[in-house]
């Protein structure tokens, strides 16, 4: 040992100088270990403890974010749902009135026709009468050219009659 203390001494090593500094060294660790690590640790656990609950917000913070997304992405999907059943019965709704429309103006043409068929039969019944009355006339005229005499009414119409029945 007095080797070793005879080696250290040799450069520059004080054993009693080394003991002092180890006790001063320990009486200044006790006192900043009572005074200041305490405190100094107190105030590290703390800024641990609001980082912790810092992350803790985040987490719970994009999970909130994670579930408003979902239910943002629900109700898109939902709207587009009912996007397309309103826009299926447009189409059904416009199917249906453009068949009422066809029907309708089927019915109107078909008035429109049955109307003119009317009108034709109208018109028919009056040119027979007319060509009738023409007939009556011309008749009357040949009778009188080939009798070479002129009837009175009466015999006229008696003659026109049976003429008429005749052509019947």
């Amino acid at each position: 040992m007095d080797f070793i203390l005879e080696n250290l001494g040799k450069i520059g090593f004080e054993w009693k100088m080394a003991l002092f500094n180890l006790i001063n060294f320990l009486i200044l660790f006790f006192i900043l270990k009572k005074f200041f690590f305490k405190p100094i640790v107190k105030n590290v656990r703390d800024r641990e403890q609001q980082i912790q609950d810092s992350v803790d917000n985040i987490q719970k913070a994009k999970t909130e974010l994670q579930m408003a997304e979902r239910k943002a992405q629900d109700l898109i999907d939902e709207s587009k749902v009912q996007a397309n059943k309103i826009v299926e019965k447009s189409h059904e709704l416009a199917k249906a009135t453009g068949e009422q429309l066809k029907e309708k103006a089927k019915k109107e043409i078909e008035l429109l026709i049955a109307q003119a068929k009317k009108n034709i039969d109208i018109d028919k019944r009056e040119m027979k009468e007319e060509l009738r009355k023409e007939t009556v006339v011309l008749v009357m005229q040949a009778v009188e050219k080939i009798l070479g005499e002129k009837l009175d009414e009466k015999k006229d119409t008696a003659l026109i009659a049976g003429l008429l029945k005749n052509l019947k």
